[in-house]
């Protein structure tokens, strides 16, 4: 009788023992396996720093930026008589982008002073006509970040990230209105057509400025640099 009370209790005993056992195995490789999510490896905590290179959204940000002529292309620095003629904006050109495996270009912004003599900043049936390799058309300001409407002109500021625009004159009374990442277009295309106008028939109208401001980065490591470069390649 006892015998069969000693192996009753000495099976429960094995039985509790597997399961301890068991349950410690799985504590083990739970905490092994919790360590190697936290290290993962080069190529995931690359994709974890691509958010270090940004270009906020915020006037004050451009301005820091641009300190450094370095981060400037001008597309047009001096007054350019731009209007529409027979619906056609006549207006072109090209930008090249210099890069190496160690640096890209990591985002930008536009900026853009355009009016007429008639009457000083764009009108309401007015806007900017901008199209890089047909993703863009006619402006839509509402993303603009930089100071606006003065009394002789229009100061617009826009991040690349998030261009607004109408394909047509048309699609603007539609209200077809697309977004395009342009930072994106600059990173897909080595070569980009700019062409560029103003949707009015007022032939005072002009663009004084256009330009680019942009970062780089190194894609292997996710940290910003300055030996990427976009030139212009021709007008």
């Amino acid at each position: 009788m006892n015998s069969e009370k000693e192996q009753k209790i000495g099976y429960q005993f094995l039985k509790a023992l597997m399961y301890f056992i068991f349950a410690l195995a799985f504590v083990l490789l739970s905490v092994f396996l919790s360590s190697k999510i936290q290290n993962k490896n080069p190529v995931e905590k690359i994709e974890d720093n691509r958010g270090i290179v940004e270009c906020a959204p915020n006037y004050l940000e451009y301005q820091k930026l641009i300190e450094n002529p370095e981060n400037v292309v001008n597309l047009i620095s001096t007054t350019t008589p731009m209007y529409a003629e027979n619906g056609e904006f006549k207006s072109k050109i090209v930008i090249t982008k210099i890069e190496t495996e160690k640096s890209k270009v990591a985002c930008g912004y536009l900026f853009i002073r355009a009016g007429t003599e008639t009457n000083g900043p764009l009108q309401s049936w007015e806007n900017l006509y901008i199209n890089p390799n047909e993703f863009g058309g006619h402006i839509n300001a509402e993303n603009n970040i930089g100071p606006g409407d003065s009394s002789n002109y229009s100061e617009y500021l826009f991040s690349l990230s998030k261009m607004k625009y109408w394909k047509t004159r048309d699609d603007r009374t539609k209200g077809s209105l697309l977004t395009a990442d342009w930072g994106v277009l600059l990173n897909v295309s080595k070569t980009i057509s700019f062409e560029i106008g103003l949707n009015t028939n007022d032939k005072t109208g002009s663009i004084d400025r256009f330009s680019i401001a942009y970062k780089c980065w190194d894609p292997n490591t996710g940290k910003e640099n300055q030996e990427c470069k976009i030139e212009i390649l021709e007008k």
